[in-house]
């Protein structure tokens, strides 16, 4: 009888070994497998912030493009929008 025992308790902790080492191969894939995703991420959000800056960059250029090209034909319009905004800006800052 405590023979039997004996033999399920090594059977046991050979058992209990065999898991310890099948969870430290799992961990150590698991967290390769995170630093590369972490890496890729990375790398897909820097492009895609600089696929967003350049946009930025580009419709800045053309918005100042066309201020100038529409400030240059209509000069006086363009005074008077100018100037109808600082009002507007001036009574909503009177009024606080």
């Amino acid at each position: 009888m405590t023979g039997n025992y004996s033999e399920e308790l090594g059977a046991v902790k050979t058992d209990l070994q065999t898991l310890r080492d099948d969870l430290a191969t799992l961990t150590k894939s698991v967290k390769a497998d995170a630093k590369a995703n972490a890496s890729e991420l990375r790398a897909n959000a820097k492009t895609k912030f600089e696929a967003a800056r350049t946009n930025a960059v580009e419709a800045g250029t053309k918005g100042r493009q066309k201020a100038h090209t529409t400030f240059k034909e209509n000069p006086i319009v363009s005074i008077a929008a100018t100037a109808g905004i600082g009002l507007l800006v001036g009574a909503l800052m009177s009024r606080r």
